[in-house]
């Protein structure tokens, strides 16, 4: 009997495939008639937005234990990705660039193999194939994905400057002075750690994986003779 713990994780990991698989297939579908990343944001904006930002609960997920999975790995993937959705929705410059669409072509991918995947163990269901997709994709759509989010950064410098937004200038009420274009420049050293760090640890549950499944085919033979 399934309990209520992995009924919601179910339910959640379902929603997200069923949500990025739409987006995938509009993304997909707007780049191939059109040919072009102009109007992409225009056309899956919304669904990025709310399917992502729905994403910050895997961050709870992790603290309360629901999932085994690093908080501090989750806090990385999530929060590095929100800050970009953020940017898109706020900064024109970034919306109808093709560092956009990279980047969301490589978080769509992702997500329809991930969350698929993970509802999949979760009702333990062993699907080979998926699990070597999702411990396999990853080496070249982070890499990818990696290049959108921080291209996405670049193309939004030059309008939080001119504008100042999201800048808090000296003197003010608060006393505080917060200058969003220096953050942004700063968080794209952030990918410079934060990279090798996700690759490292995704090459390790790639061997994981492939290890555990060799040694159940092992398994399955000694029984065989």
């Amino acid at each position: 009997m399934v309990s209520i713990k992995n009924l919601y994780l179910v339910l959640y990991n379902v929603v997200q495939t069923i949500g990025w698989s739409f987006i995938l297939f509009k993304l997909s579908t707007h780049l191939i008639e059109y040919q072009s990343p102009v109007g992409v944001w225009e056309k899956v904006g919304t669904l990025v937005s709310i399917f992502q930002y729905a994403a910050v609960l895997e961050i709870i997920h992790s603290m309360v234990g629901l999932v085994k999975t690093s908080a501090a790995t989750t806090f990385i993937q999530v929060f590095s990705r929100v800050a970009c959705v953020f940017l898109a929705e706020n900064v024109p410059t970034t919306q109808n660039h093709f560092f956009l669409s990279l980047m969301l072509m490589s978080w769509s991918i992702t997500e329809v193999i991930r969350y698929s995947f993970y509802a999949l163990s979760i009702l333990k269901i062993d699907s080979y194939i998926l699990g070597w997709l999702r411990y396999t994709t990853f080496i070249i759509l982070y890499p990818t994905g990696v290049t959108g989010e921080t291209g996405t950064i670049w193309t939004s410098l030059q309008f939080v400057k001119q504008t100042k937004f999201m800048t808090l200038a000296m003197p003010n009420s608060f006393n505080f002075a917060f200058d969003f274009h220096n953050v942004l420049i700063c968080s794209l050293g952030f990918y410079v750690v934060g990279l090798p760090y996700l690759y490292t640890y995704m090459l390790g549950q790639r061997k994981k994986f492939i290890a555990s499944h060799k040694k159940g085919s092992t398994t399955n033979v000694k029984k065989t003779n």
